[in-house]
């Protein structure tokens, strides 16, 4: 009997093991099926020619997605575009309110307008009506010299017979000081007449350069406060909103803009297929949205470095993991209405 047991046991435990064994595979039949149907091209159509590869990929506009943000921290003032806006690169899309840098503008355009007019006075020199009176004084100065000449002149006569000799030396003494001021008005009038030194202009036009410049670097400052289009194309997203704060430290684009005069599409080419993708190779672009239409398109650019997989489809089975090569594969639309962001299969034609 005990034998008997421990064969019933036996055929228990066989019989479990080859049931799990079955369920295994037919669990793992599905998932093998999905991976077969990704690695397998579609077959060729009668009379057409052979897809070698396909992979997904997105539409994209004529450019890239531009994210626009600010260069400068601060409450959003003004949106002054909407979605589906035309613009043109330079054109301000936002401002960012920047009251301080204003104040701080005009006060630096006062400071350099002020070192500008020193220098102007500086190279001047001195004013017509200060040179007309040093040319005054020294006449002055002239005339009481030739009269203190003249007098000591005659005291010095006189004092031999009719003036005593201490009046002489007063006049002599007169005489001398009239002398020296006369050399002093000349001075000052030749200095009145003089040009600046080299020192003072070279200091004045230092003023002036250090002003603007400050100038400069705040009204450069000021116009951070401006977001603007880097190129030509549309408002594809506004972010943000007027009265939201923009920060560089964590910053997050206030638009997105692409230039969509025409479309291209950008494809995921596996790893294992560059080898059969090449510069102006024939493809068919399918959309879920034209399930009956698909567009012809040309590769026009490989890119020269492997990156990792963004674009996904719809399959749980799809591996993540692998490495891709993109692809620019451009296009016409032919009349049919595509949208950036669009998620199209590039099926690459032999």
């Amino acid at each position: 009997m005990k034998n008997l047991g421990r064969v019933m046991l036996g055929v228990a435990f066989g019989a479990a093991a080859t049931l799990g064994t079955l369920w295994i595979a037919q669990a793992r039949t599905p998932v093998r099926t999905a991976l077969a149907q990704e690695r397998a091209p579609e077959p060729a159509k009668a009379g057409g020619p052979a897809v070698v590869a396909a992979s997904e990929g997105r539409v994209e506009g004529n450019t890239e997605s531009v994210p626009v943000a600010a260069a400068i921290d601060g409450v959003i003032r003004e949106i002054r575009v909407k979605e589906g806006d035309r613009v043109r690169a330079g054109d301000v899309l936002a401002e960012i309110g920047c009251d301080d840098l204003t104040a701080q503008i005009r006060s630096l355009e006062a400071a350099a307008e002020s070192a500008r007019q020193v220098r102007v006075r500086v190279v001047r020199g001195s004013r017509d009506e200060e040179r007309r009176a040093a040319e005054r004084e020294t006449q002055a100065a002239q005339a009481l010299a030739d009269e203190a000449e003249k007098r000591a002149h005659r005291m010095e006569i006189l004092s031999k017979d009719v003036v005593a000799r201490a009046d002489a030396d007063t006049a002599e003494r007169d005489r001398r000081n009239t002398l020296a001021s006369l050399e002093a008005a000349r001075e000052r009038e030749k200095l009145a007449k003089a040009g600046p030194l080299p020192e003072e202009i070279a200091k004045a036009d230092a003023d002036v350069a250090d002003a603007e410049q400050r100038l400069r670097s705040a009204m450069a400052q000021r116009d951070k406060c401006f977001v603007r289009s880097p190129l030509s194309g549309s408002v594809l997203r506004v972010n943000l909103k007027a009265g939201e704060a923009f920060s560089t430290i964590m910053p997050k684009p206030i638009f997105t803009v692409a230039d969509v005069s025409r479309f291209r599409v950008r494809a995921e080419v596996d790893e294992r297929d560059i080898g059969a993708v090449r510069l102006g190779q024939k493809a068919l672009i399918r959309a879920e949205g034209f399930p009956d239409a698909p567009i012809a398109g040309e590769v026009t650019w490989l890119a020269s470095t492997m990156g990792r997989k963004t674009a996904l489809s719809t399959n749980p089975a799809e591996k993540t993991d692998r490495d891709i090569r993109e692809a620019i594969v451009d296009f016409d639309p032919g009349g049919r209405t595509l949208v950036v962001g669009l998620r199209v299969t590039v099926e690459f034609l032999k």
